[in-house]
């Protein structure tokens, strides 16, 4: 009998907020763990810093936000597995521009998106600029997680394009950070036709289960 058991859910909201020429305050979070439970399985994931095992709860600030500049992550972000059964993990990130202000972020949408370049590792399989959006990409960790497993860090870190022109001056960064997981079936085929009906792409295999490619 196949069974599919999936987890859909915020785990945390990574929020950047980045004054071209000034900081860059990449880091204000509000984390809490998301779980599903069926039959005697429970779907339990958490987003975490590595260092602290927490989320920060201030916000953490770059002095180097300029042009061209690589800035490195402090906190690196992880995704845990804090259920009782494998699962394959996404991690879907939005960036955007726009102007902050008293702690108010308002979206600009006539701003490239593309200009914001966010750094992972090959631990992650990346999807960006699907449907000509360069606003969202979808992370999708190539191995199952196995229970009290956790990802790879997730952002190693952001670059600012050099090209940018004026019209970005003192504008905002809004980086959004949304977790979701499907459990790790038996067969491959029943993967895939998890993965499938959840995330809408078609995933290929190793003989370990580990995700090689990626289709819409």
């Amino acid at each position: 009998m196949k069974r599919k058991i999936v987890l859909m859910g915020v785990a945390a909201a990574l929020t950047a907020t980045a004054l071209i020429g000034g900081s860059l305050a990449y880091f204000q979070a509000d984390g809490q763990k998301v779980q599903q439970q069926m039959n005697t399985r429970t779907l339990s994931i958490s987003l975490k810093d590595t260092g602290s095992g927490t989320l920060p709860e201030e916000t953490v600030l770059f002095d180097d936000a300029m042009p061209g500049a690589d800035l490195e992550m402090e906190h690196r972000l992880v995704v845990e597995n804090t259920g009782d059964t494998p699962v394959y993990a996404r991690v879907t990130l939005q960036k955007v521009w726009g102007e902050y202000a008293d702690h108010s972020f308002t979206k600009e949408f006539d701003k490239d998106s593309s200009l914001i370049r966010l750094e992972t590792g090959d631990d992650w399989y990346i999807m960006e600029n699907t449907d000509g959006n360069d606003e969202t990409l979808y992370l999708y960790y190539r191995t199952p997680l196995e229970e009290g497993g956790q990802t790879a860090p997730i952002l190693k870190g952001l670059r600012i394009a050099e090209s940018i022109t004026n019209e970005y001056a003192n504008k905002g960064i809004f980086l959004d950070v949304q977790v979701d997981a499907v459990q790790v079936s038996e067969s491959e085929r029943a993967r895939q036709d998890a993965i499938l009906t959840e995330w809408g792409v078609w995933p290929e295999f190793s003989g370990a289960g580990k995700i090689i490619s990626i289709e819409e």
